[in-house]
């Protein structure tokens, strides 16, 4: 829905569209609210949702053996120091301010390797006779990617994962938004004048997509700190601040945002009824202009709740799954590694290798603390009289010295770093390539007499992924749980239809839905399109739907391959849904090309009859090339027979490697050397 609004309806209804900076000149004051008027079973309800809250607060935030007896704050800080090398402050004035940066290099050494594989899912429709659906489990897969790549879910994942690493879980929201934008057009006047200029103001509601977000750690809270699945909290729920502004934005029209107060309202008197009185802060005292937003998540009774400054804004029992389409918390969680099956939290890997790289980081002080004393050791001033210590630079000449008035403390004084310290120093710092990963696997060398080759580079990370099985399934298992979400939330939303288009031929209205379109590479003609159409009408046949794809073809210039379905089959409650995410090498790393060159020369030892067109397009893919535009055309060596099953005339046929013509060359070049 669409309405002009001018600036003079602008001022007057701030609540509907406010520039940030008009509230910036407007005076800071305490606008009167309005009292909540709650019923007695309101009251009842709002004191056990405060307890559940303020228990929850207070049985995370207490120290954990888990956390080494640190409390949660504590421990999830401890990890944001590590992960970023923060250097700390220095107890004595002679201290060496020092980090290696091994636990960061280490960490992302392990995010390299997540971005090595291919962590789409794969996703599988049964009907209710539990037969396969391939079109629907196809489709899904192709818009659930074209979302991805609109909010550029690729940089995200590498945020997330390394947020996971760090501190040994994450938690992700996904959830169904429909933002409002306020676009403005210029009517009269010019850019750079400012007698004359007017222009139009119109709020519009954009269309509705999915979004994800990482919330941070300390803005969680889970109803049950022994359940380990997130799905098992009794409870959970977020606690953030917000800019008042943008909280009117969003919620300035709701029936209770006139109760929603900018400053902490007197304390109530009663324990347990300080939400009921509207004076309650989780977080205690807020700046000015700011709010906090609670969202309470009741998975068990199906419930969802929005607190505003300690003002409820939904009904009591509002039901979870009007946001929630599956009736499953907004929120996803993945631990990297458990601590114990009853334990809500994972392991970091900062904080589990923290110990070791401490040791190897006082190491390295005290090795620069013996460097600086072999330049200026300590000296015995036996003169009697004031000395400047400028006397021992390099060229320092001094008069009135005489020989035996300066003498060092001990002889070993000058003699630096040790070979037994520098050995042990090595040695810790082998102990912890073992603990983690390799500097081979990292991309640093780490051989002692040569240096080390592309294949054993290649072959220590296949073996270094192989000790990290346990890594690599946490990245797996975290886009498993997100593509679940994902999926439940476009089977529910992408579905509706998002305008109404006139029919030509029958003369009626009918819906016009959300069509996707990905690059792929379509099978024995190089890189083309993909297309997924909903429809309502009869669905085309096979000879129908290919006579349409031809036509599109050629007038787009590119093969198209084209899904159809019918939007509320695919909406449909008898469906049933399998995500499966299989963590391998993308078709294009450095692996996948080695594998590919042994597979070939393999096959070609064997004498093996290839069928070159789909060699030629699996040669292209890997190194990520258009089949099309690489390879021209598959022909044998003249004056050869290709291979044959049998034997012809008596005389078997001679094993000829396949052969592939590169376009621009004169000569033929074999498949792979």
């Amino acid at each position: 829905m669409k309405a002009n609004i001018g600036l003079e309806t602008l001022l007057k209804a701030p609540r509907v569209i406010k520039n940030s900076f008009l509230t910036d000149f407007q005076e800071s004051k305490e606008e009167p609210v309005k009292d909540v008027k709650y019923t007695d079973l309101e009251r009842k309800y709002i004191s056990g949702l405060q307890k559940r809250i303020e228990e929850a607060k207070t049985n995370r935030d207490q120290p954990h053996q888990e956390f080494d007896g640190l409390d949660y704050l504590s421990y999830w800080l401890a990890n944001e120091r590590g992960a970023n090398t923060m250097l700390q402050s220095k107890k004595n004035k002679e201290d060496v301010a020092f980090q290696s940066g091994t636990l960061a290099t280490k960490m992302f050494a392990i995010l390299a390797s997540y971005q090595g594989l291919n962590l789409e899912p794969d996703i599988t429709a049964f009907n209710e006779k539990q037969i396969v659906v391939n079109r629907l489990g196809n489709a899904m897969e192709e818009i659930m990617y074209k979302v991805g790549m609109v909010e550029n879910d690729e940089e995200w994942k590498m945020v997330r994962q390394f947020e996971m690493v760090k501190h040994g879980f994450v938690f992700i929201e996904d959830a169904w938004k429909e933002p409002w934008s306020v676009n403005k057009k210029v009517t009269s006047g010019f850019y750079g004048n400012v007698k004359g200029a007017k222009w139009t103001t119109v709020r519009e509601k954009e269309k509705g997509m999915p979004k994800r977000r990482i919330v941070p750690g300390p803005a969680v809270y889970l109803g049950d700190l022994s359940k380990y699945m997130m799905e098992d909290q009794p409870y959970i729920f977020t606690v953030e601040t917000m800019d008042w502004v943008d909280a009117e934005r969003i919620y300035g029209n709701w029936e209770r945002w006139d109760s929603v107060s900018k400053e902490k309202r007197r304390f109530s008197g009663i324990v347990g009824q300080e939400m009921v009185a509207n004076s309650w802060r989780l977080l205690g005292e807020l700046k000015a202009g700011k709010v906090e937003k609670i969202v309470y998540q009741d998975k068990p009774n199906n419930e969802i709740q929005i607190i505003l400054n300690g003002v409820l804004m939904l009904p009591t029992g509002y039901p979870l799954t009007a946001i929630s389409p599956d009736g499953e918390y907004t929120i996803v969680q993945q631990n990297l590694e458990p601590i114990r099956h009853n334990f809500a939290y994972g392991k970091s890997f900062i904080f589990k290798n923290k110990n070791l790289v401490a040791v190897l980081d006082e190491m390295m002080k005290l090795a620069v603390l013996k460097t600086q004393k072999s330049f200026l050791p300590p000296y015995l001033n036996l003169s009697g009289r004031a000395l400047s210590r400028t006397m021992f630079m390099p060229g320092k000449l001094t008069r009135g010295v005489s020989k035996g008035e300066i003498a060092p403390i001990t002889d070993k004084e000058a003699q630096g770093v040790t070979n037994s310290e520098l050995t042990m120093i090595q040695e810790v710092t082998r102990f912890i390539d073992r603990r983690t990963v390799s500097q081979t696997f990292a991309g640093s060398q780490e051989s002692e007499g040569g240096k080390v080759t592309a294949t054993q580079i290649i072959e220590l990370q296949r073996q270094a992924r192989l000790m990290m099985g346990l890594l690599t399934l946490a990245a797996s298992l975290l886009e498993k749980k997100l593509a679940d979400k994902r999926l439940a939330i476009l089977i529910s939303k992408w579905f509706d239809p998002i305008d109404k288009v006139m029919d030509e031929a029958r003369g009626v209205l009918k819906n016009k839905y959300r069509t996707t379109s990905n690059e792929r590479m379509i099978d024995g003609e190089g890189m083309g399109m993909r297309m997924i159409i909903p429809t309502d009408g009869n669905m085309p046949n096979a000879k129908d739907l290919m006579a349409e794809e031809d036509q599109m073809s050629e007038k787009i210039g590119m093969p198209i391959r084209i899904i159809m379905l019918n939007p509320q089959e695919a909406k449909s409650a008898k469906m049933t849904w399998v995500t499966n995410v299989n963590p391998k090498d993308k078709k294009s790393s450095e692996l996948s090309k080695m594998m590919f060159e042994k597979m070939i020369n393999d096959a070609i030892a064997l004498g093996l009859n290839l069928n070159m067109d789909y060699v030629g397009q699996r040669f292209a893919q890997v190194w990520e090339e258009d089949p099309s535009k690489l390879i021209a055309a598959v022909m044998p060596q003249q004056g050869m027979m290709p291979p044959q099953g049998g034997q012809q005339g008596g005389v078997q046929a001679p094993k000829v490697s396949p052969q592939i013509k590169v376009p621009g060359q004169g000569q033929q070049a074999s498949a792979l050397r």
